[in-house]
């Protein structure tokens, strides 16, 4: 997978004009992802404030490297400047303290701006706290799962005399918001490349193409993130030898000024008015033959009319080709391992590792010789690890990668609800315990109705626990088709998430009412007691992981740095590459231990449960000592059989392979 690094700087050597606009993007950038729109009152002030911080910063060496960092320096600038520019001022020895400079001085010295006049302290903690979300969690997803998007890798070959083609698929991105930095965030890495190339003379180096551009290319007023730096690449892609193909069914949809610079244009069927006057309105601008217009709604499937008067006055008809191969649906993840050769799968590795990026100084003293503060002081380019790099020896994490197999030190994020497609493509065992909680949740409540219309019918029991059962039963099985049903539909999902999320906990209330009632109380579950004790059991581990505990996953850094680089003896001997390896090894046997373990303390648990005297009895009642045995087998049983459902479908997650990521 590809992934965002938003802390990438610039290139060195651009001029103060091309330094400044490259950096008003990134701050642009940072600005839209947390929420502020940059066309509005708030934005128009907190992109200034973060193009201010962002420069000065990397140009006087202040970490703002990661959204941990940047966040603190945005809540206190002046005291965070101070602390870097002067650390004699905070030693830990009071008698080597000295006492800190006013701002002013500190202005006057190191020519920089009043930033705390420029956003109000409410605004900056706003910000602060928006930007600093974006380290944990699923919100990482984004800035850590893959590898970062690298033009020079695009182009280069993986296969020595093939021309490689990139296919960047967004679908697999559910938030709107992102999917717009995305695609904000590949135009911005483009237009730096395209900076860095000198200019070419009728050579073809880089094909730029866009299916269903209508979300990022609106017509006016709309202006998401994207559109700005999509226009600015069209505008001067030409003489860099880039070349931009934009498709779309809609073009009423599309912002005309964009469309009205193709030199080339191939017009398919149209049949709404709008779009054929809109059709209309291009030709005359271009220049091209308006009487075109009336021939669009006789169009067939794959005809087309070519508009190009650079190349010939008159449109010329074209007929597409059949497909020599079937183009069914997109490929699923197991497809796309199938059909990668090891060659291509060796290249990536490689490409995966990353190389080492400037923070940026070169640019970020471009740009500040051309703001007001100009100067002529040397520096020095410093290499530091963006958040991509500084990622590289840990997996992603959060609740969607986990899905995947992929696990890290972010938190993990529970749902109580839905299911189905994580048993079905999910990768991770504690992913899928979570999914066969909800599963088995569905079936104990189903179950529990039965047993209460039962009691109902025969004058047990009163019509409202009846209608409580019945609608957190059918809400819950309700979740599980939709979520199934809609797998595809971004907009629905979310909807549908937000709705779990606030009905999971009267669901748990629920379950806890039950399992009271039927201990203390005199309620007759069919049976479905001991089954709706594993349940609850479950349910509650794992909203205490989330309530509780903020569970951690795969922490494999200590305190300064990564468990390799503070092994100095043995790194004399092996190559940091074959220590990974040594060490993935050891988890995998480790791994497959640890699951027959497991295995043997369940089949033990149950041998207990069904054998020994007083612990389930004939009236499958349980008793003093055999609730707590209960619980711990069902726990051991949920671990095992999720870790051998994976294993059995060869989905168990290879730790040599999630060490190489």
């Amino acid at each position: 997978p590809l992934c965002i690094d938003p802390f990438r700087a610039p290139p060195a050597d651009l001029d103060a004009e091309e330094a400044i606009t490259a950096w008003d993007m990134v701050a642009a950038g940072f600005a839209n992802l947390a929420g502020f729109d940059v066309e509005k009152t708030q934005g128009k002030t907190v992109k200034p404030f973060l193009y201010e911080i962002l420069v000065e910063g990397t140009r006087c060496g202040l970490d703002v490297g990661d959204f941990q960092a940047l966040a603190r320096v945005v809540r206190e600038p002046h005291q965070e400047f101070i602390r870097h520019l002067y650390p004699d001022c905070f030693a830990d020895d009071e008698e080597d303290r000295m006492d800190p400079p006013t701002w002013k001085e500190v202005m006057l010295e190191h020519r920089l701006t009043d930033f705390e006049e420029r956003l109000p302290k409410t605004t900056r903690n706003d910000l602060a706290r928006r930007l600093a979300a974006f380290s944990s969690g699923v919100n990482q997803l984004l800035f850590s799962n893959g590898v970062p998007i690298d033009i020079d890798a695009f182009v280069e070959p993986a296969v020595p005399g093939k021309i490689p083609l990139n296919i960047v698929y967004l679908n697999t991105i559910q938030d709107e918001n992102q999917k717009q930095y995305f695609v904000q965030e590949l135009s911005r890495e483009l237009y730096d490349w395209m900076l860095t190339q000198q200019p070419a003379d009728g050579e073809l180096k880089l094909l730029f193409f866009m299916d269903e551009v209508a979300p990022y290319l609106p017509p006016h007023p709309r202006n998401p993130p994207a559109k700005d730096l999509i226009k600015l690449i069209f505008k001067q892609a030409r003489k860099y030898g880039v070349a931009c193909v934009l498709a779309t069914q809609n073009v009423s949809d599309v912002d005309y000024k964009i469309l009205a610079q193709a030199n080339t244009t191939f017009i398919g069927r149209f049949t709404q008015p709008q779009d054929v006057e809109k059709v209309r309105h291009l030709l005359k601008e271009s220049g091209g033959d308006q009487d075109l217009v009336a021939q669009l709604p006789t169009l067939g499937p794959g005809q087309f009319q070519m508009v190009a008067p650079d190349v010939d006055p008159n449109p010329v008809p074209i007929q597409c080709r059949w497909l020599y191969t079937d183009h069914g649906a997109p490929l699923n993840e197991d497809q796309v391992e199938e059909i990668i050769t090891p060659e291509i799968r060796a290249w990536a590795k490689t490409r995966s590792a990353g190389r080492g990026r400037s923070r940026g100084a070169g640019a970020a003293h471009a740009a500040s010789r051309g703001s007001s503060w100009s100067g002529g002081d040397s520096w020095e380019h410093g290499a530091a690890e963006s958040i991509v790099e500084a990622a590289r020896i840990k997996s992603a994490g959060g609740m969607a990668a986990a899905g995947h197999g992929i696990v890290d030190d972010s938190a993990f994020e529970v749902k109580l609800m839905g299911g189905l497609a994580v048993l079905r493509d999910g990768r991770d065992p504690l992913y899928t315990m979570q999914a066969a909680t909800n599963v088995a949740t569905v079936m104990v409540l189903g179950w529990v109705m039965a047993a209460l219309m039962l009691a109902w019918r025969d004058a047990d029991l009163s019509g409202w626990w009846l209608l409580v059962s019945a609608t957190t039963c059918l809400a819950a099985v309700g979740v599980l088709v939709l979520e199934w049903v809609l797998g595809h539909d971004t907009e629905l999902l979310q909807k549908l998430s937000r709705f779990a999320h606030t009905f999971q906990m009267l669901q748990i209330v629920w379950l806890w009412v039950l399992l009271g009632w039927t201990v203390w109380g005199s309620l007759d579950l069919r049976g479905a007691e001991p089954f709706l004790e594993v349940v609850v059991v479950w349910v509650t581990l794992f909203s205490g992981i989330e309530y509780l505990t903020r569970f951690q996953l795969g922490r494999i850094r200590w305190n300064g740095g990564s468990a390799l680089d503070k092994i100095v003896g043995v790194s004399a001997i092996l190559t940091k590459a074959e220590l990974t390896e040594m060490k993935a090894t050891s988890r995998e046997l480790l791994s497959a231990v640890r699951w027959i373990v497991h295995g043997a303390t369940l089949v033990w648990l149950c041998c207990l449960l069904a054998f020994q005297s007083g612990v389930l009895p004939d009236d499958s009642s349980l008793s003093t000592w055999g609730r707590p045995t209960l619980w711990l087998a069902s726990v051991y049983g949920l671990m095992f059989c999720s870790e051998a459902w994976l294993r059995l479908r060869g989905r168990w997650p290879s730790e040599h392979n999630t060490s190489n990521q």
